[in-house]
């Protein structure tokens, strides 16, 4: 989830290039929506400031209340790493982040056992 059009773009281009599977959502609301929807979904990443009613952080919250065990891997620039943890983010990337690290962090996450 990234509200930033070419930020979005660049990271889903790199992750369909990885051969994932990947849903674009422009906020916490159309994510959250996607997820209640019924889509099957592996893991959640999302920036943290997002126009709407819920941002990263209330995704976050939304996930862990109803899909518990959906690993969600938060990026921003402004938040707290103690805080995003707290909340149950599984890791928090500080922006700007290299898309490498986004690439190796999902690979990792997505081969750990449920």
């Amino acid at each position: 989830m990234e509200d930033e059009l070419f930020i979005r773009m660049f990271v889903c281009d790199a992750l369909r290039d990885e051969g994932y599977n990947v849903i674009e959502a422009f906020n916490g609301d159309e994510a959250a929506d996607i997820l209640k929807a019924g889509k099957i979904v592996d893991l959640v990443f999302s920036d943290v400031r997002m126009p709407g009613s819920l941002d990263g952080v209330g995704l976050l919250r939304f996930v862990n209340e109803h899909f518990a065990g959906l690993p969600v891997i938060l990026a921003s620039g402004h938040l707290d790493r103690s805080v995003a943890m707290a909340e149950g983010a599984i890791h928090l990337l500080v922006k700007p982040y290299r898309i490498g690290t986004v690439l190796d962090l999902i690979a990792t996450e997505l081969v750990k056992p449920v």
